[in-house]
């Protein structure tokens, strides 16, 4: 059994993907909870899969750092070159190191890991509970594995309160049918499952975890003038930004090729795809100036929605080896 790597994640507009939504993704305050609730101790191994720059451990680290090990597993070299740079930062009392590797087949022992974790990683894979397999065979038992994923779907399908342009019920039923295609499409094609939190725990449960449990991230992300916090100061630099910069024509191509290729997938037709199309770009440039007005007068706001992104945590037991066999590769 082999799996696909979809996309680069060490490509520019990825990489910085990648910090920028890490910046303010998580309170102190719930990763405390999390690791509290898992035990972690200070001198364990943990494992993070799908490590890009190593967030999870840096993030963690407070927790299980001193005298620790921590283990980033990832398929791409440029991101662990950088990691294994800006780990020096943050790994004092203890030991970072990274491995090039698949999620699929993750290089290392059975049962090395007292921690085994992964973030916005299941998301992107055609066959996520191999991935999950893997983590547990690596984790000892009695072990914690924790995977943290959103559910991109359902928070895509949110009305928003906010001071953008708004559109009428008609148009919003249509959008949330393009958006419910797209993510099927999306799925069929191997390119993972943007709804994939909800099914997590199941799939926690058929790999043979016990005392599987759920916390939901608790930052709803609202902009309110005269943003005070330094969140919603980040969100409006970034979102001017994005609206300032020029559009990169290869790039927009590319993302819309991209874009069709999973609505057609999905069920959708052409036809509505080149109604997709042509809407957006009809009234992309109107939006980008009202926001942009908005935001430099100090007017835009934002309420907050559902950001339906969720911590699974589960336990490893003795007897579970048998129950992951069935998902191992080469079974």
């Amino acid at each position: 059994m082999t799996e696909k790597v979809k996309r680069d994640w060490s490509e520019k507009d990825l990489r910085k993907m990648i910090v920028d939504q890490r910046r303010f993704l998580w309170r102190d305050d719930m990763i405390d909870r999390i690791s509290s609730s898992l035990n972690l101790k200070h001198g364990i191994t943990a494992v993070d899969v799908g490590c890009g720059l190593g967030y999870l451990g840096w993030t963690f680290w407070r927790h299980f750092g001193e005298g620790g090990t921590y283990i980033g597993v990832d398929c791409s070299e440029k991101l662990l070159t950088d990691a294994r740079k800006m780990s020096e930062d943050w790994s004092n009392g203890g030991n970072a190191c990274f491995l090039q590797g698949a999620a699929f087949d993750i290089p290392l022992q059975d049962a090395c890991s007292d921690f085994t974790m992964c973030q916005t990683l299941l998301m992107h894979l055609e066959k996520p509970e191999t991935a999950l397999s893997e983590m547990v065979r690596v984790t000892k038992p009695g072990g914690a594995v924790m995977c943290m994923e959103p559910d991109n779907l359902s928070s895509s399908l949110a009305i928003p309160f906010s001071s953008r342009p708004s559109i009428t019920l008609k148009e919003r039923m249509f959008w949330f049918k393009v958006s419910i295609i797209w993510a099927e499409g999306r799925k069929r094609l191997g390119k993972g499952d943007y709804g994939i939190a909800s099914k997590v725990p199941k799939m926690m449960a058929d790999a043979g975890l016990v005392g599987i449990d759920c916390r939901c991230n608790d930052i709803p992300g609202f902009i309110q003038p005269p943003y005070e916090t330094e969140a919603q100061k980040y969100s409006l630099e970034k979102m001017l930004e994005h609206l300032e910069e020029k559009d990169d024509e290869e790039e927009e191509k590319r993302s819309w090729k991209e874009y069709k290729e999973c609505f057609i997938a999905g069920g959708g037709s052409r036809s509505t795809y080149y109604r997709i199309r042509k809407i957006a770009e009809e009234k992309r440039e109107v939006r980008k100036e009202i926001i942009l007005d908005q935001v430099k007068s100090g007017s835009y706001y934002a309420g907050p929605c559902p950001r339906g992104f969720f911590c699974f945590t589960g336990i490893r037991t003795e007897t579970n080896q048998r129950k992951i066999a069935r998902y191992i590769p080469g079974n």
